[in-house]
């Protein structure tokens, strides 16, 4: 693109080079797309050929493509792809999902995880903040939860940080795509092994069902119809088991009350 553009503008690599100023080898890494130029550089270019900010724009995005694969492991890529084409996510876990975790939330997660598994904290956190947009574009995803009951009550950060978290996904539920249920302690768990960690389906334009799993150090996105599902039969098999809509935001409510008197006795 960078090259088209470059043409157009009557420009050779070198004068263009000259004009930033960027050697004329890195201009020809850049269009061959073996190099990404930083931000500032970036527009720079953008400038100068005239590309009213779409080629800043590009690199700004793959710029955040690399961020994530050096955040994450391998095997969260394709998920963190597939999260953004959903027009349906159905989750369930023993923590709140990331895009509705709140930034303290998420960063008491990450800093928990750090002893174990290392990497840059806020880096993290930016990029899972940025994953809830999902939530609030024009058309925003159907995101259905399940949560086993402890994630109400496991005190993630602090009891303050769970009050917050609680009383954001109390506002959550009132957006009409945005449902939490509550997997409560006196029901059984289907599925068995197949229920630790998180379990994500996903449903796409144009494209299979797909599930995401992850545990531990491992984790996949799977789009096998015969793999996706066994994980379809233990999510419906969970979903017999779960509270209503109305009585899960009563019991978050309630965890919230519980929370917020360990906080004032301080």
């Amino acid at each position: 693109m960078l090259r088209n553009r470059r043409k157009a503008a009557g420009l050779t690599q070198k004068q263009l080079g000259e004009r930033i100023p960027l050697s004329q080898a890195m201009i020809a890494g850049i269009e061959l797309g073996n190099e990404i130029p930083t931000a500032p550089t970036g527009q720079l270019i953008d400038d100068a050929v005239g590309a009213d900010g779409e080629l800043a724009a590009m690199w700004h995005h793959v710029r955040k493509d690399l961020q994530q694969q050096a955040l994450f492991p391998i095997w969260a890529h394709g998920y963190l792809e597939a999260e953004r084409e959903a027009t349906r996510i159905q989750h369930f876990a023993h923590v709140f999902p990331g895009v509705t975790q709140t930034e303290d939330y998420a960063r008491a997660i990450f800093e928990s995880a750090a002893p174990l598994f290392g990497g840059d904290i806020e880096e993290k956190l930016e990029v899972r903040m940025e994953r809830r947009s999902i939530l609030d574009r024009d058309d925003p995803v159907w995101f259905w939860s399940i949560l086993d009951e402890s994630a109400l009550y496991r005190v993630v950060g602090s009891h303050e940080v769970m009050c917050a978290q609680l009383t954001h996904a109390l506002e959550l539920v009132k957006r009409p795509r945005v449902t939490f249920r509550i997997l409560p302690y006196d029901k059984g768990m289907p599925g068995g092994v197949v229920a630790i960690g998180a379990v994500l389906l996903l449903s796409r334009p144009g494209k299979n069902e797909a599930v995401y799993w992850e545990s531990g150090l491992n984790g996949a996105l799977l789009e096998i119809p015969s793999e996706v599902g066994v994980y379809r039969a233990f999510y419906d098999h969970l979903d017999l088991e779960v509270l209503s809509p109305r009585a899960s935001t009563e019991l978050i409510r309630k965890a919230r009350e519980e929370h917020h008197a360990h906080c004032t006795r301080h």
